[in-house]
């Protein structure tokens, strides 16, 4: 079993957060952490800086990760429908 995930293994350097109770979205930087925290240990202890709450649904800042290549090769877009 691999356990829950963690900022080391999941290559990121912060976190997208959203409050569980009014939703306001914010991004946490994570670096001066360590790297074998899991990334769902960190929402129990934030506070909603909008409402106030104490808890907030954390997981890793995707947007920052690097783009990769498919593995079946970059995408191609159809210029026609297909008819099956």
């Amino acid at each position: 079993m691999l356990g829950s995930p963690t900022c080391g293994r999941m290559g990121v350097r912060s976190l997208s957060v959203t409050c569980e109770l009014c939703h306001h979205e914010a991004t946490l930087n994570v670096d001066g952490f360590d790297e074998a925290i899991p990334v769902p240990a960190f929402g129990p202890c934030l506070v909603c800086t909008l409402c106030g709450i104490v808890g907030a649904f954390a997981q890793p800042n995707w947007k920052e990760r690097p783009t990769q290549e498919s593995l079946t090769g970059p995408a191609v877009a159809l210029t026609s429908p297909i008819n099956i």
